[in-house]
């Protein structure tokens, strides 16, 4: 059963420190760099606003749809592989759709969370490792707004998108 949004969000507080606290040192792209303004208003469908926050992490909200991207790169050394696989566990484990994505770094999974009873908002995207860094990027949705987010077709639109992100970084 997948969890539900509230566990969703609380998951995103107690990782996110966790995961950006190595990213402090050594960065050398901000996350913004990876993904251009017209990219993301051509992924979320309409004028995305930009939202920096630093250089760990970027986002893009398109707010009349209801829709975010999130793209966060942070080094983690030698300690890369071990921090993706934690990740794509805890997703596993939270029953949802995830799978090994080829082409996209050198170890990648995408994971999709659809809207149902038990999670009022759809999450779809990838993590990647590339050297000693990961790379998140995220399609979110608003459980006020429209269903969009959580949908392989969705993730299919984000693919290319993540493929060029990874390979900028």
């Amino acid at each position: 059963m997948p969890p539900d949004s509230a566990y969703i969000r609380v998951r995103t507080l107690i990782l996110i420190p966790i995961f950006l606290a190595p990213a402090l040192f050594a960065q050398s792209h901000s996350a913004c760099d990876l993904v251009t303004q017209d990219e993301a208003n051509a992924l979320l469908g309409g004028s995305a606003n930009r939202l920096a926050m630093g250089a760990v992490a970027c986002g893009y909200s398109e707010r009349t749809l209801g829709v975010r991207l999130t793209i966060t790169v942070t080094d983690w050394g030698a300690s890369a592989k071990a921090v993706w696989d934690k990740a794509k566990a805890t997703s596993m484990k939270g029953n949802w759709l995830v799978g090994d994505e080829a082409g996209m770094g050198t170890y990648a999974y995408g994971e999709l969370i659809r809207r149902s009873a038990q999670s009022s908002a759809g999450k779809c995207g990838f993590e990647a490792v590339k050297g000693t860094k990961l790379i998140t990027i995220f399609v979110t949705d608003s459980a006020e707004k429209q269903d969009i987010a959580g949908k392989k077709e969705m993730l299919d639109k984000l693919r290319p998108l993540a493929q060029k992100a990874v390979q900028r970084l």
